[in-house]
């Protein structure tokens, strides 16, 4: 009983603020009329005039929830520990509508070229081929054009720090972002990333895998996922680690027995206490 008492007495000091994190919802179109929403979250105490870092994440149709809770966490520990976390607007992108529209939209926007083998694929509920893959350049110049001044006109924020965050296909369009776009972000956290993607073309007879602009990235992957995707990967990072410039802080790290879904609530939480804990 003593001890159970003496526990208690301790988590009562620990305990989440009695208010949510604001959360702001807006609609923005693409101009061939897709409508999105993007999911804006504030860190506690936001003050209008203060400058903070900033994160944008791909399919907030259903990681909004698990990102914000992980980000929550980490603010939570900064308050009883020595994290000393970064205070990061967080900004969702999300798809309009259901679960196919959501598999319709990031089949499409995540992916850098039509799909080009004769394996009849689906993801979700959507074939792969020529007609639902491949806009990844048109969503990244959507995103350079419309996104982002959207949220960073109305935002005092460190666009020199923009991050990115995706998932899978999502991951596969942070990569591409980083070879190809370097100049929108300079960290990324890259969640179990589909560069398997034709045949790995993102790197593979590629001169360099490694960006010349100075960059944080995270990239996880689980131990119990596909070969398809693990074989890729590990190539990836055996050449980044080879031809890294020193420009690159690369962090990869596997997670025992995790799936390609199970891995997500570990690798959030790690990845954002990397990139955005100020001691790091």
């Amino acid at each position: 009983m003593i001890f159970f008492t003496a526990s208690l007495s301790h988590a009562q000091n620990h305990t989440f603020d009695s208010v949510e994190p604001t959360t702001v919802t807006r609609e923005i179109k693409r101009d061939n009329g897709q409508l999105y929403n993007l999911i804006i979250t504030l860190p506690f105490d936001y003050q209008k005039g203060k400058e903070y870092k900033i994160l944008y994440y791909l399919d907030a149709w259903w990681l909004k929830d698990l990102v914000s809770g992980c980000y929550r966490l980490l603010s939570l520990s900064n308050k009883t520990t020595t994290n000393n976390m970064e205070d990061v607007i967080l900004v969702g992108i999300s798809s309009v509508g259901d679960e196919r529209a959501w598999n319709l939209q990031r089949n499409m926007d995540f992916t850098p070229s039509k799909f080009n083998s004769n394996l009849k694929f689906n993801l979700g509920e959507v074939p792969l081929d020529e007609t639902t893959t491949g806009g990844a350049e048109e969503f990244l110049l959507f995103f350079k054009q419309q996104i982002i001044p959207s949220i960073e006109s109305d935002y005092k924020v460190d666009s020199a720090s923009r991050g990115i965050m995706g998932h899978s296909l999502g991951g596969l369009l942070g990569f591409y972002s980083y070879l190809n776009h370097s100049d929108l972000f300079s960290n990324y956290i890259l969640l179990a990333p589909s560069v398997w993607w034709n045949d790995s073309e993102i790197f593979r007879d590629k001169a360099s895998v490694v960006s010349k602009r100075e960059s944080k990235m995270f990239t996880a992957m689980g131990t119990a996922e596909i070969k398809m995707m693990k074989g890729p990967m590990a190539i990836l990072v055996e050449k980044i680690k080879s031809e890294n410039n020193g420009k690159l802080k690369f962090t990869y790290k596997q997670y025992e027995n995790a799936d390609h879904h199970s891995v997500l609530p570990q690798a959030i939480y790690d990845g954002m206490e990397l990139i955005y804990t100020k001691s790091k």
